[in-house]
């Protein structure tokens, strides 16, 4: 009985595995999915830069959209980090000469900054769902 079900398992087993290695939807799987890891996207085993990820969405019109409306919202994130890091050194700068300047351009700081934060995150968001969306479509074609 032992022998019977060990015989079945590795049938099983050897059976199971070659299924993978002919199966198409597996392979697009391993090789076109994009996911994102950290800070870093990768596309099968490989880095991939952000301008390099919009190449990947000529299948996906409504993943393209998603994916410049996440530009937008990195470009204006980019943009209200510089002002916040011009109103530190502006502050420091001001801080033995005009206090009350000085305070203010420290509160634009932290309000540019937390305002970047916010706006990095719905990029984030926006870029999920646009890799989302893309993967969708990449592995199940509307065609089919």
């Amino acid at each position: 009985m032992k022998f019977l079900f060990l015989t079945l398992s590795i049938f099983i087993l050897v059976s199971s595995n070659a299924q993978y290695s002919t199966d198409t939807l597996y392979r697009k799987y391993t090789n076109g999915l994009i996911y994102r890891l950290g800070g870093s996207i990768i596309k099968g085993n490989e880095r991939i830069t952000f301008q390099e990820l919009s190449k990947e969405f000529s299948m996906s019109e409504l993943g393209k959209d998603q994916y410049n409306l996440a530009k937008r919202k990195r470009t204006t994130s980019l943009i209200l980090r510089l002002i916040s890091t011009g109103c530190g050194i502006g502050a420091l700068s001001l801080i033995n000469n005009n206090r009350d300047l000085s305070i203010g351009l420290l509160a634009g700081q932290f309000v540019t900054l937390f305002g970047s934060s916010s706006v990095q995150q719905a990029s984030q968001r926006n870029l999920d769902q646009a890799i989302w969306i893309r993967n969708k479509d990449y592995l199940f074609p509307a065609g089919r």
